[in-house]
């Protein structure tokens, strides 16, 4: 079967966009009053999509070991680009071609990514989001210059636009809780930080 991206089988209007992301606003509003900031960056651990992604990955290294010894576009290229002597003992073929598999798909995953912006908005989330809202909802601020559109939940929900200040804010906040910060300031040692 093969790949096919999603694409909504709505089209909002622009008064309807708007709407819909004026409610959004309000709704994020209300959860960082009742629960704080941590509701703006919601992650679903990583682990629960091991078997897809080790399953993506054995098809990279088969593919990479494929491609690096059948004739065609991608030895073509290899050929094409030699390595620096030195370097040539070091860098398998097989290796380079995974490299090259892994740009290919970070540039698909972004593709898709801003595919999935999209969805509900059509290409006018950031036109949609500045209008929506008046101010930064984390610093309570003007937007500014530069706002920059965030995303508290990678789950096709679209962006939400924040000051770059705000944006600032909710990264400062997730790196704290990532590297194991306590309230006071200090530097919780755990087991992330000692592996």
């Amino acid at each position: 079967m093969a790949y096919k991206r999603y694409k909504s089988k709505l089209s909002l209007s622009k008064p309807e966009k708007l709407s819909l992301m004026t409610e959004y606003i309000d709704y994020y509003e209300r959860l960082i009053n009742e629960q704080g900031l941590d509701v703006l960056n919601v992650k679903i651990p990583r682990e629960i999509f091991e078997d897809i992604l080790d399953y993506i990955g054995s098809i990279l290294n088969k593919k990479a070991v494929d491609m690096a010894n059948e004739d065609g576009p991608v030895k073509e290229f290899l050929e094409a680009n030699p390595l620096p002597p030195h370097m040539k003992e070091l860098l398998p073929h097989d290796f380079r071609v995974f490299s090259l598999l892994l740009n290919a798909l970070k540039q698909w995953v972004s593709a898709e990514s801003q595919a999935t912006d999209r969805y509900l908005l059509g290409g006018t989330a950031r036109a949609t989001c500045r209008e929506a809202v008046t101010k930064c909802i984390v610093t309570g601020d003007e937007l500014g210059e530069k706002p920059e559109l965030h995303h508290p939940l990678r789950d096709g929900r679209p962006p939400i636009l924040l000051s770059k200040a705000g944006h600032n804010v909710i990264e400062q906040n997730n790196q704290k809780k990532r590297y194991g910060y306590m309230k006071s300031g200090g530097l919780k040692i755990d087991a992330m930080l000692m592996s």
